[in-house]
């Protein structure tokens, strides 16, 4: 699953609400074989009608009672062995009593009706996994403007048993046959092979679909929907396809299309063919998590549809590498239990860098590398515990930052212990040894010592099992041509590992390059290195893939040659952050003109650099710049908006000279809108708007039709601050089409507006508001429709009563205490 990181600021109390329990796997009593649904969706009460028929038998020990997992159901009729059996059922749990023992040798068919009633069960959910319905049933009724009707599920954790009865452990597989009996309309999916479409002559067809190959059953799926289906040509082993909305069936190969590439590349990195018998991938509106690997049919969400105008500017090549990686990594060989999860998502989200460096490039790879290690460093300022752990209030809490990110950066870790030949075979020889079956994070080390016949359980005790990260204070002194380094690992109570580490170093001197390696398993370590030459820099850590933080000081020049003279990503853009322009005397006394003018040349020269993200850091550093070679600055950043080929740059530097006041630049801002790039388009809107030219309103105007959430900002903080009744409608039918993270984006330029409203308005909005706040399946979402609600309430009775149903009404631990402060 690919975990959405949202830094949200929200007040709340980080009190543990329950205590944390030690987790075991879950025993096998049964081994449940094979899995036959038929399922026939009633859209009017979104409910599931169902028949299941269970083939299981005992896994070792004799048994007499069977308990499956079947949430919220209304059991109509059980049979064992075609017998009608007597049973038990408190909502969550269906128990069988044999009255006598089945042995390993004993086949068991427990066949249930029942009807699923997702939306009568008390749901929860994560910060990775919005709610855990299982079956969620999208605008039902079909009066939702601008949102089709869905039908789709979501499985992980162990929220399939929520529409169809089962026993709901990651160590349980099973085959299955799927009937799924929906409008002529819809299309459906589900795991494996569609053997064939039946006409019923009523309006309705069944599709039976069946996965043969053993899986976990919280990759079980299905969804259904009025998609297009797109089979990649470019593509001969087995089906590789594509479910989009009609809107968009254009455009699913510029989505998706690398696909097929990326299949070929993980073959190739890992010897082992992809296992399954399809890959289809389809985006579903208002769903609960970034996109879940099911079986050969991964679901992604709404925002990964893209036409071409915005697939200029960015694709989703990072969750569609993860989600494919996972059918290696999670769907192949499982985790045996949820504390084991990093099993499943350390490898996906590793394959994020592994394509982009494979596909787009080295620093492309190492910018995708540091974005996730900033990720589990900002996590740990919260939190930090192992990586493989028992102690879990949920096994939702699993899916966090140390899970993904964290441990994909450990991965590497191990890459570079072993080396890559080793590395990549030893994950051939887990996988193939593991093959279809559930592993611990043990099998992966014996996996690594057998192909190295290295003892490696230091590595994983420090890297899995031990929280925390290495903390470095490195104190540098240069003595005539010798360089010394002590380096202090920081030992504290929330850190107590000394950790063995190897870091690379480069020493530069005179026109040389010295490269060593400081290998230490101590808290203080002193180094010293010869070197010839003037001393010009040493640079810890060129590349960027220490799992930890490094403190070491050094001088602006230094950090200036560091810039000039590395040849890595990494090193280039710590340097840049590292250097300011000071350009009033006043800010930092004793910074010598030369010495900001060096800077000044440095960030310069970075606007021509290689890379993209370097010179986009480079443009943020001369936005609204006011200082010394104005014109030679404006002039580079003119040059940037006109010729540069990322328009991710290109609109930075739109926004960094937009309060120039230069006539020119307006030129070049009215160009920018004329380009095929939304990005370009809102940057030279809101820089004109910004500078308050006569046909703004004519500008706004033009662009107020297009279906992009960047556009829309600029649009609607235009309206928000010149309020008027007619763009009531506008907000709302653009609203209304938006889910998850873009209402949460935009919700606030809407309560701007409504403030300024009359109050005829802002009744008006109140339903939409009270409806975003209590029905909205993200925590995020919905306290976003309270706080435009509270803005309101003094003076909005019917916005106060919403209020307070919204209050009283939420469930989620991490609002109550907020919400407190709203009463």
């Amino acid at each position: 699953m690919k975990k959405l990181i949202l830094f949200i600021s929200l007040i709340w109390s980080g009190e543990t609400l329950a205590q944390e329990t030690a987790r075991e796997s879950n025993p096998i009593d049964f081994d449940l074989l094979h899995t036959e649904l038929k399922l026939t969706p009633k859209w009017d009460n979104q409910t599931l009608e169902g028949e299941a028929v269970l083939t299981l038998k005992p896994f070792f020990y004799d048994q007499n009672i069977l308990k499956l997992n079947a949430v919220g159901f209304e059991i109509k009729e059980v049979k064992l062995n075609n017998v009608l059996s007597k049973y038990t059922y408190d909502n969550q749990i269906l128990s069988l009593d044999f009255g006598g023992n089945y042995t390993s040798s004993d086949t068991l068919k427990i066949a249930i009706k029942y009807l699923a009633q997702p939306n009568k069960v008390v749901s929860s959910g994560s910060e990775a996994i919005l709610s855990d319905k299982g079956l969620f049933f999208i605008n039902p009724t079909e009066i939702a403007n601008g949102i089709p009707r869905q039908l789709w599920t979501q499985g992980e954790t162990q929220s399939n048993s929520h529409w169809f009865p089962t026993i709901d452990s990651p160590n349980q597989n099973h085959t299955q046959d799927i009937f799924l009996t929906v409008e002529n309309k819809f299309t459906t999916l589900s795991n494996g092979l569609l053997l064939n479409k039946k006409d019923n002559n009523n309006g309705t067809h069944t599709d039976h679909w069946q996965q043969k190959i053993p899986h976990a059953v919280y990759l079980t799926m299905i969804a259904a929907g009025e998609f297009e289906k797109v089979v990649d040509s470019t593509f001969a082993d087995f089906e590789v396809s594509y479910y989009v909305e009609p809107a968009y069936k254009n455009y699913a190969y510029e989505i998706f299309g690398r696909t097929p590439k990326m299949i070929r590349f993980y073959e190739t990195l890992l010897g082992v063919k992809y296992p399954w018998q399809k890959y289809a991938q389809i985006p579903v509106r208002k769903y609960v998590s970034g996109a879940m690997e099911n079986t050969t049919a991964t679901v992604h969400g709404r925002n990964v549809l893209k036409n071409h105008r915005q697939l200029i500017d960015n694709n989703d090549d990072g969750v569609i590498a993860h989600e494919l990686f996972h059918h290696w990594f999670g769907d192949y060989v499982t985790c045996e239990s949820w504390s084991q999860l990093p099993l499943n998502e350390s490898f996906a989200n590793y394959s994020e860098f592994l394509w982009a460096t494979f596909y787009l490039g080295k620093e492309e790879g190492d910018y995708v590398y540091m974005n996730a290690l900033q990720d589990y460093l900002y996590e740990a300022t919260q939190k930090q515990v192992p990586l493989i752990r028992f102690d879990y209030v949920s096994q939702e809490d699993m899916f966090d930052a140390h899970s993904y990110q964290k441990g994909g950066r450990v991965l590497h870790q191990l890459r570079m212990e072993v080396g890559d030949k080793a590395f990549f075979k030893a994950l051939n020889v887990y996988l193939k040894t593991n093959a279809l079956q559930t592993a611990e994070v043990e099998n992966l080390r014996l996996a690594f010592e057998k192909v190295t016949g290295r003892d490696l359980k230091w590595f994983f005790d420090q890297w899995f099992k031990t929280p925390g990260h290495p903390r470095l204070m490195v104190k540098q002194e240069v003595k005539k041509n010798k360089l010394v380094l002590t380096v202090n690992q920081i030992i504290d109570s929330t850190n107590a590992q000394v950790y063995h580490l190897k870091v690379p170093l480069d020493i530069y001197s005179g026109d040389k390059k010295i490269s060593k390696t400081l290998e230490f398993s101590t808290a203080n370590k002193k180094f010293e290195f010869d070197f010839e030459g003037a001393f010009k820099a040493a640079v810890l850590n060129s590349e960027g893939y220490f799992l930890g933080t490094i403190d070491h000081p050094k001088s602006d020049e230094e950090f200036i040659t560091q810039y000039q003279v590395s040849k890595d990503f990494f090193a280039k853009i710590v340097a840049l952050e590292s250097l300011v322009i000071t350009e009033n005397e006043n800010d930092e006394i004793g910074i010598r003109p030369i010495q900001k003018k060096n800077i000044r040349e440095v960030y310069l020269q970075a606007l021509k650099d290689d890379f993209w993200r370097i010179r986009q850091l480079a443009v943020q550093k001369f936005n609204n710049y006011d200082g010394e070679d104005f014109l030679e600055v404006e002039r580079a950043l003119q040059h940037i908006m006109q010729y540069d080929t990322k328009t991710a740059v290109k609109a930075e530097a739109i926004l960094s000279t937009k309060n120039f006041l230069n006539p020119q630049n307006d030129i070049l801002f009215r160009t920018a809108l004329k380009d095929s790039s939304y990005a370009l388009n809102a940057a030279a809107l809101e820089a004109l708007v910004s500078n308050n030219v006569e046909d703004k309103d004519i500008l706004i105007e033009a662009f107020k039709d297009i279906d992009d959430a960047t556009i829309f900002g600029i649009v609607g903080n235009y309206y928000s601050e010149n309020p008027e009744p007619m763009h009531y409608t506008w907000f709302m039918n653009k609203l209304t089409k938006m889910e998850g993270f873009e209402i949460y984006q935009n919700l606030a330029i809407f309560g701007a507006y409504l403030v300024k409203s009359d109050k005829q308005l802002q009744e008006q909005a109140v339903p939409f508001l009270r409806n975003v706040a209590t029905q909205e399946s993200e925590w995020y979402v919905r306290v976003a429709g309270a706080q435009v609600l509270a803005m309101l309430a003094d003076d909005i009775p019917a916005a106060k009563k919403a209020l307070k149903e919204a209050i009283e009404t939420e469930k989620d631990e991490r609002l109550l205490n907020y919400y407190q402060q709203l009463k």
